[in-house]
């Protein structure tokens, strides 16, 4: 009796925690737990009740997770995901510790230049990232010419 209550209550928290998650986590631990809790019915042994737990876990994992993982859908780019890679104009100054503003298709931003890098007026930038609604910025990449032998 008393290890069917620990498995109903290791099934409980197994249910709470992947209630509490936004991926599944502990689902297929929960569903072991249950099956472990039927086998008491069955069995007094622990480490059949055990043996059951692992089994069913990790059938439901092998099982699941692969449909699961299909069923996700993948993340979809937002309109500021588009602008990364993209080249913005620098309008104030523009450093790691000091943020400025920058244009980018005729819309002012805050901008952020990253880590040892500093912008003037007028400079060229590209945008390497966006938090929130400041555009962190780099230095545009200078192209060379391919020279043929």
């Amino acid at each position: 009796m008393l290890q069917a209550i620990g498995w109903l209550v290791a099934t409980i928290v197994l249910v709470f925690i992947e209630a509490t998650t936004f991926n599944l986590v502990s689902v297929w631990f929960a569903v072991g737990g249950a099956a472990a809790l039927i086998s008491c019915l069955f069995t007094d042994s622990l480490q059949a009740q055990s043996a059951v737990f692992v089994a069913v876990s990790i059938l439901c994992l092998l099982a699941l997770r692969p449909l699961a993982a299909r069923l996700r859908r993948p993340a979809t780019p937002t309109n500021g995901d588009l602008n990364i890679g993209r080249t913005a104009t620098i309008l104030t100054p523009v450093a790691d510790g000091a943020p400025g503003r920058a244009r980018l298709d005729g819309v002012d931003w805050n901008a952020q230049a990253v880590p040892g890098v500093s912008f003037a007026p007028g400079d060229k930038c590209r945008v390497a990232a966006i938090r929130s609604t400041t555009l962190i910025v780099e230095p545009v990449p200078i192209e060379t010419p391919v020279q043929a032998n």
